[in-house]
């Protein structure tokens, strides 16, 4: 007979080994432990968020795992968990195990996280509650760009290195925890993991110099692929860009950018050839929390994008939420009006994180509901940088 449980130490080995198992024979070879090294290098202590199926002999079949994260949204703290190294030993697939263990999950996580997160395939982890969600800019640069915007100078004494290199370390780390932190949104990383986050999926993590002096860092994944920057002074990017891409000789750059960062928008509208908005990924997300997540989010638009005033009650999945804000400040109450309409969770989350619920069918909301929601509110800016993915 299967059981569901919690990993126990003396099976750390046994879960890395099955999912490079079962990714490699899936996908391409893995080795976890290079690809994810935030947790599969941090130690035994790391069973603990792995959720197993161990059938009559001992042997582990599935496995779940979900990563606790700190969200830090405009002065807001979330509880987040990141659902990742899903895996099913081949000989036991169509047995259940997922249905059992995600399920566990979200039991054990009811009350005591505000928001899941994971990568996955829409219609496969509907069923559990998760709904598509997720937005970034991503900017196409290419040489002329910067050579008619700048000249052929741009970029001079700016020079680039790994930022944890031994000449590099302690003032690297300090400075990747620090410029983390004045971003609006971020996830926590100390000083001691945040060499490991960094290296999440083989990114590579960039010193940048100015004049010998560091300035910010850049992480790539792979040489054409900027998927995380930032500098100590906005005005120094587009000179970071043209000297990166003269370094790496090369011809065009890929740059990804959160909505709510609008001061970097705006540096690279002013010369990028060109810029697409979508979603972060096969990014899905089950909020836990309505109140919560509501209140931090919608700040995080207030004060990055902007809102306008208003009000909006709803019962969301069976959570009472009244939602005010006069553009600025934003205050949620855990009531609801007595005309609130209700609203499924599907439904909920359609409206919350879909930028085609309202060119479609308005998530299925009634047209009289849907009139009174304010209509810049949603969806809201939810963005995960790739090394805080699992």
């Amino acid at each position: 007979m299967t059981e569901y449980r919690k990993a126990q130490p003396g099976e750390w080995e046994d879960c890395i080994e099955l999912a490079n198992y079962v990714f490699s024979t899936s996908h391409r070879p893995h080795d976890f432990e290079k690809i994810l090294p935030k947790v599969y290098q941090a130690g035994e202590q790391m069973t603990s968020i792995h959720r197993v199926a161990v059938d009559e002999k001992g042997k582990l079949r599935a496995m779940v795992a979900v990563l606790p994260q700190e969200l830090a949204v405009c002065g807001h703290m979330l509880r987040a968990g990141y659902v990742g190294t899903v895996c099913v030993h081949p000989k036991a697939r169509g047995e259940g195990h997922m249905k059992h263990l995600l399920g566990d999950w979200l039991k054990e996580l009811e009350g005591a996280c505000d928001l899941l997160v994971l990568d996955g395939q829409r219609q496969r982890y509907g069923y559990f509650g998760f709904t598509p969600g997720s937005i970034r800019f991503v900017f196409e640069i290419c040489r002329p760009n910067l050579r008619h915007a700048f000249g052929s100078s741009a970029g001079e004494g700016i020079t680039f290195e790994p930022l944890f290199s031994s000449g590099n370390r302690e003032g690297g780390i300090s400075l990747a925890v620090k410029l983390n932190e004045s971003k609006p949104f971020h996830v926590i990383r100390s000083s001691e993991t945040v060499e490991d986050v960094m290296k999440t999926f083989g990114e590579e993590a960039l010193a940048v110099k100015k004049n010998g002096e560091l300035i910010g860092y850049f992480l790539m994944a792979g040489p054409t692929g900027l998927v995380e920057s930032a500098l100590l002074n906005e005005s120094d990017r587009a000179a970071a860009v043209a000297a990166y891409m003269r370094w790496r000789d090369l011809q065009e750059l890929q740059i990804t950018v959160p909505v709510y960062e609008r001061e970097t928008i705006g540096t690279l509208s002013s010369f990028a050839e060109e810029w697409n908005l979508g979603r972060c990924g096969s990014a899905m997300l089950r909020i836990m929390d309505f109140a919560n997540v509501l209140e931090a989010y919608l700040t995080l638009k207030a004060q990055t994008i902007g809102i306008s005033q208003g009000f909006f009650s709803a019962v969301m999945d069976g959570q009472p939420v009244s939602v005010y804000s006069d553009g600025v400040q934003v205050t949620v109450k855990r009531e609801a009006a007595p005309d609130a309409p209700v609203l499924s969770r599907e439904q909920a989350q359609e409206l919350l994180l879909s930028y085609t619920a309202a060119a479609g069918d308005h998530a299925g909301i009634a047209k009289e509901t849907w009139s009174r929601i304010p209509s810049d509110w949603f969806p809201l800016p939810v963005f995960w940088y790739m090394a805080d993915e699992f």
